[in-house]
């Protein structure tokens, strides 16, 4: 069945899906780099903004910190030496910030990529400026790539309620983005409502389906368009990975009265900045947990951490009082939990 790899990449996004079509799936990618560094990526790995990125957690006073974003996994190495995996079928950039395209350069270099998924978005940068702890090169490969002239992969750009066999055949459904809402981002020049939403669900048991629900950086135009258009496939998911990593971004939080997630994904973002409260109970974080895997049943889905501190307290709570948490050694990771058919 299938496997999706939450991964713990400092303050950007990285998730992986292996599908049952054994096709294989990336979603944005940051903290990506190969054994071959150019002076570039020397001077951004040592630089003052990349260690305050691995320092910069900010726990609240009631909470542990399980101090997860000063060891981040490297995409580029967890799917080659964890995951053996030699291609990607499909790599989606979910919109064009640096914090989802870091690496990028790299990940291109090492893998066959059959499709790439992007927006026709105009964001510029000036490379001339500040560039916040990021490769410039990644930024000339990205609009290399958006303008067509990477000819190793190819370039589509899709819309909600687009289909085709090969998502059938990976349970994918677009909800965002629409032509309307790439164009508003363009004129805006906001691009996170212009960012890939895309509904995963793998069957189970009884002829049902489970939903999980990968946001990227959507915010509220599309999530009016998506209760507009997908209420009932949105209505009560399973897992969600929350928009814009789970910042407190001065948004509009009443989708969550339709999704009502039974596990919510937070990227690693500064606990400061993470709407904790607004979200259900069950919360999980990269800098509690490391990286998160979701081991997909028919009857059940295996939550598995890389962090034995955090899945120990997590299920030794007292309003839990689990047994302690036991160790996958395909997945490299303890057992957090399960969700049931």
């Amino acid at each position: 069945m299938a496997t999706i790899h939450f991964l713990n990449v400092l303050e950007g996004d990285c998730n992986i899906i292996q599908h049952d079509s054994g096709r294989v799936t990336v979603m944005d990618v940051s903290n990506a780099y190969n054994d071959e560094d150019t002076a570039e990526e020397k001077a951004v790995k040592a630089s003052k903004e990349r260690e305050e990125m691995r320092n910069r957690t900010f726990v609240p006073s009631d909470k542990k910190n399980y101090h997860q974003k000063k060891d981040p996994d490297n995409p580029i190495d967890y799917l080659k030496n964890k995951l053996k995996v030699n291609d990607i079928f499909r790599f989606i950039i979910s919109h064009p910030d640096m914090d989802h395209l870091d690496g990028i350069k790299d990940l291109f270099d090492e893998f066959e990529i059959t499709n790439t998924w992007d927006t026709d978005n105009d964001k510029y940068i000036d490379l001339t400026g500040f560039f916040a702890g990021y490769n410039k090169e990644d930024w000339k490969f990205y609009t290399n790539l958006r303008a067509g002239k990477v000819t190793t992969t190819k370039r589509l750009t899709y819309f909600s309620k687009t289909n085709n066999l090969y998502f059938n055949e990976d349970d994918i459904t677009i909800l965002c983005p629409t032509a309307e809402l790439v164009k508003l981002g363009n004129e805006t020049e906001d691009y996170n409502d212009s960012s890939y939403a895309i509904l995963f669900t793998p069957p189970k048991k009884n002829g049902g389906k489970w939903k999980i629900l990968l946001a990227g950086d959507t915010h509220n135009d599309s999530w009016d368009y998506i209760l507009k258009n997908h209420k009932s496939d949105v209505s009560n998911v399973d897992i969600l990975f929350a928009p814009h990593h789970g910042r407190d971004s001065s948004r509009n939080y009443d989708f969550l009265d339709t999704l009502k997630p039974k596990v919510t994904l937070f990227g690693n973002a500064s606990s400061e900045h993470l709407a904790y409260k607004k979200y259900p109970e069950t919360r999980i974080t990269n800098n509690q947990a490391g990286y998160v895997i979701l081991d997909i049943a028919l009857d059940q889905i295996e939550i598995f951490v890389k962090n034995f501190e955090f899945a120990k307290d997590f299920r030794l709570n007292p309003k839990r009082n689990w047994t302690a948490p036991t160790y996958n050694s395909v997945h490299k990771a303890y057992l957090l939990g399960q969700l049931n058919a």
